[in-house]
């Protein structure tokens, strides 16, 4: 990669993590609460990590999913931007087989740390677009055999008036906070969402960041990672793409 693509990469990496730092406790607060409407989301997941040694939890945020890799590898790496999003899954969702730590996935190297038997992102592979730059890398580090486990957020047409609409996240925040409270029929979980979605430096991250649409969700993954499974509806809001890594010859 071109020194000028990589001071980019970081200067973006660094901006989105400052961002996330700033929304980090009410970010906390809506993960936590979604936790406990996961149960359908954690069987999915479940059958689709077969277990083994090492796992990559990409933008692990506060942990959440972290402990549930950890029951299933017997070492966990969450990598995040966000040192106050480390910080709060340091203090809340540790365990001994896990290690946190404040790094974008672009720095993860596959000289350096190592293959995986599995690499899984949940809602953060779209911050590191463009998808011809991290999809590879991401493909890059799991090992043969292994498997890439990525969940994102689609865009609706409410997104789509960005650029066009200063007030554009407004509708996408109710639009969202109505999501979680059909799936979990708790008020304050839909607050937290609203709380979080109407951060100014929420607002931020949605003007630097673009949702992928369904189609191209699937057009990117097909063509970066062939042989991708695709699967809709697994969580709230979100699409699944499952590739399998060729085994060692």
């Amino acid at each position: 990669m071109e020194s000028s693509g990589k001071e980019s990469i970081s200067a973006r990496s660094a901006e989105v993590g400052a961002l996330f730092d700033d929304v980090a406790e009410h970010f906390d607060r809506m993960a936590t609460r979604m936790i406990a409407a996961e149960g359908p989301f954690r069987e999915w997941l479940g059958a689709h990590l077969p277990g083994g040694d090492r796992a990559l939890d990409v933008g692990c945020g506060t942990g959440r999913h972290s402990p549930l890799l950890a029951e299933r590898y017997a070492q966990v790496l969450g990598v995040d931007l966000s040192t106050a999003l480390i910080d709060i899954a340091r203090r809340t969702r540790q365990a001994a087989n896990i290690r946190y730590e404040t790094r974008s996935a672009h720095d993860v190297d596959p000289a350096r740390d190592g293959l995986f038997d599995v690499v899984f992102a949940f809602s953060a592979v779209f911050h590191m677009r463009p998808y011809e730059g991290i999809l590879p890398h991401l493909r890059s580090l799991v090992a043969p055999g292994g498997r890439l486990v990525v969940l994102e957020p689609q865009q609706t047409d409410l997104h789509a008036r960005k650029g066009r609409d200063a007030d554009w996240h407004v509708p996408v925040a109710f639009q969202n906070a109505e999501a979680v409270y059909r799936a979990t029929a708790d008020v304050a979980a839909a607050t937290d969402v609203l709380n979080l979605f109407l951060h100014p430096s929420w607002h931020k991250l949605g003007e630097l960041n673009t949702l992928p649409t369904p189609r191209e969700f699937r057009a990117a993954y097909s063509e970066w990672l062939p042989g991708a499974q695709f699967f809709d509806g697994v969580a709230v809001a979100m699409a699944a793409a499952v590739w399998q890594a060729p085994a060692a010859a």
